[in-house]
């Protein structure tokens, strides 16, 4: 396996209301243009709202001239990640079809808009369905991996393909994220009190929420050198993430989860504070999450630094953000230029943080990424053209050392049952009996939903008896699950409230339960683990496969034991697998 591998940034494309090529948009952000405009479409909601929309028209005539108007069996948003893809990879030699190369996607929902009234088991729902038939239309030979966990989705992937690449796995990945406006995401943000009447304005005095946002992004990394054909070669030299153990809607009051992440991603970069040049948050402009980020950025001491937020000129695009905020970060470093924080004025947030107020030229090398997410996920990543960032070390010895099953009424640990709950006639009264066989009164449990109930009461009888949180600090414990459905059991439930027309009540209970990482989010906030978080969307429960994603998180992080597994519910049917793995 080789070591000492550099991964350069190669070719990008951004599309969003802005344009659609990286180009583009950045262009109109040279000229401060915002995409967020009023939105008076009744099938998005039945109130005007404001929100940043790609040019539809505009869309459908690049389509056609790019692909003969012959895309069918495609959906819209599968359309324009094969619309951004193609833009990327015909400027760089990188072969989408090569076995040394991994597609990576990054979504929040998906084809959510196909989940409709009597269509709510379409297998295009399926986000590991959309990602399949984009790498099968570049020929790619090798099973994409599909992150889903939450808004830190796109920087997830940035860093998961740093260490694939580096670790010799594979030479070359290419990184699709994207979502779209949806009724599904527009009514639950709503529902949230969360966006704003007006342009969001990150970090200032006057911000009152977010602004809803549509993009895709394609990003191509190498470990080829000659791939590059910029004059400023631009590399990701790592990164990390975290979990603030805190809560599944609210960031951190303290900002320790981001600062982690933040710290970590440094060392991963083998680089100190001191020398960053920029910063670009998560920076919603929600009251709470710009004041967590001003938290953390203190921690790390980056006070001083400047930061440049980005969501006032295109909104919060969901999955897609981490993936075309870290494309506009490398432009930055190509073009040794910092751009403006779109809609800030006065600095509103309880730690001083230094935002960008106008376009500034300077020796821009060094570029940290974060981004926050519900579950209490954190992701930060170091763009930079000076350094590679560190070798990663021969894989430690790790080894299972427990493992529990959930099946057939069953809890089985180690092969032996541990809980038999054929008395019981459905999910709900054998998982709640489960659970309080083997824990404390918890009154959270009755407020989550099938998946996190399946998954937190895995991780109980998994966890009872062991003493991982005495031998290992809590930031030392991740967590990496997977399943098949996502949280498609309660898309279904959100969406059958939102087509509720009367009354129009979308419950913030439920949807925050529409991504499918908050079932580690539970399990962390119940035991304050607060090490890495990832979470994949899989075609089918494969061990070896996991395995080998853990054991690249061993090699790359400061991970010292990790739950890791397989956690799945879909209208009644569950099954879930869960494994205790240590380093030796």
């Amino acid at each position: 396996m080789e070591h000492n591998r550099v991964v350069y940034a190669v070719s990008d494309n951004i599309i969003s209301s802005l344009g659609f090529t990286t180009g583009e948009n950045i262009a109109h952000i040279l000229e401060a243009k915002t995409g967020i405009a009023p939105v008076t479409n009744k099938t998005l909601y039945p109130e005007p709202f404001l929100a940043s929309l790609i040019d539809r028209e505009k869309a459908s005539a690049l389509l056609t001239t790019n692909f003969s108007g012959n895309l069918d069996g495609f959906h819209p948003l599968e359309q324009l990640m094969l619309l951004s893809s193609v833009d990327a990879l015909k400027r760089c030699a990188v072969d989408p079809a090569s076995p040394q190369t991994v597609f990576i996607f990054s979504t929040t929902k998906g084809n959510i808009d196909l989940l409709t009234a009597g269509n709510e088991l379409n297998q295009d729902v399926e986000l590991w369905e959309m990602a399949k038939r984009i790498a099968v239309f570049w020929g790619s030979p090798t099973d994409p991996l599909v992150i889903s966990n939450a808004c830190i989705s796109g920087v997830l992937a940035v860093v998961l393909a740093e260490r694939l690449i580096k670790s010799g796995k594979y030479d070359h990945a290419v990184l699709i994220g994207g979502d779209l406006s949806t009724e599904f995401a527009v009514s639950g943000f709503q529902s949230f009190k969360s966006v704003s009447p007006n342009p969001c304005k990150p970090f200032d005095k006057d911000r009152d929420g977010l602004s809803m946002g549509e993009g895709i992004a394609t990003l191509v990394l190498s470990s080829d050198k000659k791939t590059v054909t910029d004059s400023i070669p631009v590399m990701v030299a790592g990164g990390s993430s975290s979990n603030d153990a805190n809560h599944i809607s609210g960031p951190s009051r303290t900002g320790d989860g981001l600062f982690y992440a933040i710290r970590d991603a440094l060392e991963a970069a083998g680089i100190p504070a001191s020398v960053l040049d920029l910063i670009n948050p998560h920076g919603t402009a929600t009251p709470f999450n710009d004041e967590m980020e001003s938290k953390a950025i203190g921690l790390a001491s980056l006070s001083g630094c400047p930061l440049m937020a980005l969501k006032g000129y295109i909104g919060h695009t969901l999955g897609a953000a981490g993936l075309i905020e870290s494309i506009i970060c490398l432009e930055s470093i190509r073009r040794q230029t910092i751009f403006q924080t779109k809609g800030f004025t006065e600095t509103g947030v309880p730690v001083p943080v230094n935002v960008t107020t106008e376009i500034k030229k300077g020796d821009i090398r060094n570029v940290l990424k974060t981004a926050s997410g519900f579950g209490g996920c954190n992701a930060a990543v170091i763009f930079s053209s000076e350094t590679a960032g560190i070798s990663y070390k021969q894989t430690p010895k790790i080894r299972i050392s427990k493992e529990c099953l959930i099946e057939n009424r069953q809890v089985i640990i180690n092969g032996s049952v541990a809980f038999d709950g054929a008395q019981y006639g459905d999910f709900a009264s054998f998982i709640r009996a489960a659970f309080k066989s083997v824990s404390d009164p918890y009154m959270k449990f009755s407020k989550m939903d099938d998946l996190c109930k399946l998954g937190l009461t895995a991780a109980e009888f998994l966890l009872q008896g062991t003493d991982i949180t005495e031998k290992y600090e809590r930031r030392e414990i991740a967590m990496l699950l997977e399943n098949r459905y996502s949280s498609l059991d309660t898309d279904i439930t959100h969406q059958r409230i939102i087509n509720i027309k009367d009354p129009y009540q979308p419950s913030p209970a439920v949807f925050v339960y529409t991504l499918a990482n908050i079932v580690m989010g539970e399990i962390c906030i119940r035991h304050k683990f607060q090490g890495e978080n990832l979470f994949l969307i899989s075609a089918k429960k494969d061990e070896k496969q996991l395995m080998e994603q853990v054991e690249l998180l061993f090699s790359s992080s400061k991970t010292k034991a990790c739950i890791a597994g397989w956690a799945d519910y879909l209208n009644g049917k569950y099954d879930a697998k869960l494994f205790l793995v240590e380093k030796i």
